[in-house]
């Protein structure tokens, strides 16, 4: 098939590229994304949506963006939509397959609309009732949002990251901690916290003995390209977690749960889904519910990760830590896991060319 993407995240997209194209298709991509440059690409400069215009989509830009591009993406036999899959309303006049897949809470930027958020919905029911539409989620907890948000059925296909050629090639004692909060200081372990590295090569990571990551939300693409190159990884347990997300000196963990979180809305659901309303961020029994959908704590994708129950138990785990033994079975594992993840691809995207008739 020849695929066509649009996309605000480069990495998300960047995956299913080495992947389709190791099935034999060919995906064009015009990214728009800030991070561009971690895997050597341009921003596109594209009319009527880009950068600057996305927050602002609406029926008359997907209207005006299916005039002015109509010609030239006709030759596609279907799209891909990523971050984020609202993208998808461009392409409804097309009528052609668009394969859509959640990263990050799909409903954005309407988070704030109730009418365009159901407009986002209809659409998504629209598009699924003709087979146009291959819904799937990288994560399990954008896979549970989805479902509860449109109510419909997605499938869990985890990113696999295999741009990731570097692995786990200790130089340094240091560990790398990636995180948002305030700094973190351990008494007998060096650290260095990533975003003192500016824009780094894949190779650089690799070279510490293992990253601490307090998460900002369920599901991010880093890790994924962690767990890849079988670096040690270390989180803080679910209990912990949650410590630190209700203590207010844990600022940035798990900040980013909800778009209207980000937004500072505390006093309404746009459109609210019942008591286990996932956009009731300020509950921590609805929060620390659906944390059990956080990638790290899935050890049926992600085992041999190491958990702490406090920055003292952290240093001990370190301590005692068989980190080249960790890192050996998470190799063994991805072996495993990028199988997994080929053959419910290539599951997908049967059923999508079966039903619209594409000629692969």
């Amino acid at each position: 098939m020849k695929l066509f993407n649009l996309d605000l995240h480069a990495t998300v997209i960047k995956d299913l590229i080495d992947l389709f194209e190791g099935f034999g298709h060919q995906v064009d991509n015009w990214s728009i994304s800030s991070h561009s440059w971690i895997h050597g690409w341009e921003q596109k400069e594209v009319e009527v949506l880009n950068q600057f215009t996305w927050q602002h989509l609406n029926e008359n830009m997907c209207s005006r963006f299916y005039g002015r591009y109509k010609d030239e993406l006709s030759v596609y036999d279907a799209f891909i939509v990523t971050h984020t899959p609202s993208f998808a309303l461009l392409y409804r006049e097309f009528n052609k397959p668009i394969i859509t897949v959640a990263s990050t809470r799909y409903e954005a930027p309407f988070s704030g609309s109730k009418r365009h958020w159901e407009w986002l919905n209809e659409s998504i029911h629209d598009l699924s009732r003709r087979q146009l539409m291959a819904r799937v989620a990288n994560n399990k907890y954008d896979q549970h949002y989805c479902q509860l948000f449109t109510g419909l059925s997605w499938t869990h296909i985890p990113s696999y990251c295999g741009h990731m050629t570097v692995q786990w090639n200790p130089e340094r004692p240091s560990f790398l901690v990636d995180s948002r909060m305030l700094p973190i200081r351990l008494k007998n372990t060096s650290l260095v916290h990533k975003k003192s590295l500016g824009r780094f090569e894949w190779a650089d990571l690799a070279k510490y003995a293992g990253i601490i990551v307090i998460p900002y939300n369920a599901s991010i693409m880093s890790v994924f390209e962690y767990y890849t190159a079988g670096i040690p990884l270390f989180f803080p347990s679910k209990k912990f977690c949650m410590e630190l997300y209700e203590n207010s000196l844990g600022l940035g963990v798990l900040s980013d749960l909800s778009w209207l979180q980000i937004s500072g809305v505390t006093d309404a659901l746009v459109l609210p889904a019942g008591e286990n309303d996932p956009n009731n961020y300020k509950n921590p029994e609805v929060v620390e519910r659906w944390l059990d959908h956080a990638d790290w704590y899935d050890r049926e994708w992600m085992p041999y990760i190491t958990y702490f129950d406090s920055f003292v138990d952290l240093e001990e785990k370190i301590k005692s830590a068989d980190l080249a033994g960790i890192s050996e079975k998470m190799r063994r594992h991805n072996e495993i896991r990028k199988h997994k993840i080929e053959m419910l691809w290539n599951q997908e995207l049967n059923i999508l060319t079966n039903n619209n008739q594409i000629i692969r």
